[in-house]
């Protein structure tokens, strides 16, 4: 092909190139987006007006590539590179987005569409590309994002909230819970630390029952009743930046993260409070997605369920201590003692250990009702109830049987154990001095029938009997005294 008609190909295709270029900067300088212009070598060769005003430049500034890398985001140069590289590799459309500064010097989301521009020769030239501002649909979107992991987050901590109460339904003292509240409060608060403060009988003191986390954030385990700011002023008490805040008693001085204070009331009455950390509540590090008027609200809900439920607990207790136990010794009453020395007796039956039972009987007790009235009958039996409470090991069970008879069950004790034990209650009791309204009430004893598991019974009805029978021995014998059960007693 001769060489002159090649010059003139090229000629009028850079022409057309210019001509093209040329109506279409006419165009876009004025459009009311953002518009911009490569050449085949994808050099940026035009932005117009709305573009240059974007980024703070002014208008008969020459544009180059370096202007549109300035004001990128340094998190976002490797991708767009990327994407820009590609589509001059396969010079097909192509759409990114990425975030650029805005001429107040605030990163916005941009979405950049590229379409490939075909001359008038019909050759690649390049890519037309609109710039649009999508950052209040990102936001939006974000918002929408957070609204529905905020939900799912909460729908999970409810149901664990609800997993909670329901175990606690069904505890049967205060004790009982605190392994349950700890379990539950790690998977509620999973990054964060807390503690349980509950208020003792008196009210003058707060302990915690339960913990978890970091241990170190809490400066005391036991404070006096106005050592945390949420418990005197009966609310919230919200700390979220420790530097600059007025701290509780029961927080380190060194703390370096925020911390929620809920009190725990529930019908009308405070029983302590819940401490938790605002350390960590960011489940994905880039967003702040968990406020801290959610981690609050979260705690105010967990401290007021656990109040409800403690409290109906403590409720529950106090009924159950009242039908269990014998209102004027204090002593458990028969219906727990046939629960309990049936209980003992199957774990017994099982381990193979022994288990004695102590049968005990005033001596004389008619006679201080008819003689000196029933309030020093009463006076009598409180007293020897507390002797015998008083000499208990642990796990022993002390019962009031009826009337003026005791009985104690001393679990995991053979029948010499039992008959040591009783003994050493009986000299009690006689060396014991009475004084009722300033008068001694001399010659106070009582008599004693021991009886064991196995052999002196299998079940709690034939132990019982062999230990009355034993105590009828006693008492036969001359009161103030301990007899076994022999196997040569007859029954008749």
């Amino acid at each position: 092909m001769n060489v002159k008609y090649l010059i003139n190909d090229a000629i009028n295709a850079e022409k057309a190139l210019f001509d093209d270029e040329t109506d279409f900067r006419v165009v876009a300088e004025d459009a009311p987006v953002m518009l911009w212009l490569t050449n085949a070598e994808a050099k940026i060769v035009f932005t117009n007006s709305k573009w240059k005003k974007f980024i703070g430049l002014i208008d008969n500034f020459h544009i180059n590539g370096n202007a549109w890398l300035m004001a990128l985001h340094p998190e976002d140069r490797t991708n767009c590179l990327a994407v820009f590289k590609e589509a001059f590799i396969s010079q097909q459309a192509f759409e990114m987005e990425y975030r650029l500064r805005r001429f107040d010097g605030q990163y916005r989301y941009i979405l950049d569409t590229g379409e490939p521009y075909i001359n008038k020769g019909g050759k690649f030239s390049g890519f037309i590309g609109s710039s649009t501002d999508i950052t209040d649909r990102k936001n939006y979107e974000n918002q929408l994002r957070l609204s529905q992991m905020e939900l799912t987050q909460h729908n999970r901590e409810m149901a664990l909230i609800n997993q909670l109460n329901s175990y606690l339904q069904v505890c049967r003292s205060l004790q009982e819970t605190h392994p349950i509240i700890k379990y539950y409060a790690q998977k509620i608060f999973s990054d964060q630390s807390g503690a349980l403060y509950l208020l003792d009988e008196s009210h003058t003191l707060v302990e915690t029952v339960v913990t978890w986390g970091d241990s170190n954030f809490f400066s005391s385990h036991i404070i006096s009743s106005d050592g945390c700011w949420a418990l005197r002023q009966g609310r919230l008490h919200v700390v979220e930046e420790p530097e600059h805040a007025i701290l509780c008693s029961h927080v380190s001085e060194h703390a370096n993260q925020g911390y929620v204070c809920a009190p725990a009331i529930a019908q009308g009455e405070m029983i302590g409070f819940l401490c938790v950390t605002l350390e960590d509540t960011r489940r994905d590090k880039s967003l702040n997605w968990t406020s801290v008027e959610s981690r609050t609200r979260l705690i105010s809900l967990a401290a007021d369920n656990l109040a409800m439920a403690l409290v109906s607990l403590k409720l529950r207790e106090a009924l159950r201590n009242r039908s269990l136990h014998d209102p004027m010794t204090q002593l458990f009453n028969r219906r727990y003692l046939d629960e309990s020395l049936t209980y003992e007796l199957a774990i017994c039956q099982r381990s193979g250990k022994p288990l004695a039972v102590i049968m005990i009987d005033i001596d004389h007790f008619k006679t201080y009702n008819d003689t000196y009235g029933h309030d020093v009958g009463d006076y009598v039996l409180i007293e020897i109830a507390s002797i015998v409470r008083s000499k208990l090991r642990d796990g022993d069970v002390a019962c009031r049987y009826g009337g003026e008879e005791l009985v104690m069950i001393l679990v995991g004790a053979s029948k010499e154990i039992a008959e040591d034990r009783a003994e050493l209650v009986r000299s009690t009791i006689e060396s014991h001095q009475f004084t009722f309204k300033g008068k001694t009430q001399a010659g106070v004893t009582a008599s004693f029938g021991v009886a064991a598991y196995p052999n002196d019974g299998s079940d709690a009805a034939a132990l019982l009997k062999s230990a009355d029978t034993a105590l009828y021995q006693a008492k036969g014998a001359g009161r103030n005294k301990v007899v076994s059960f022999a196997h040569t007693i007859s029954f008749a």
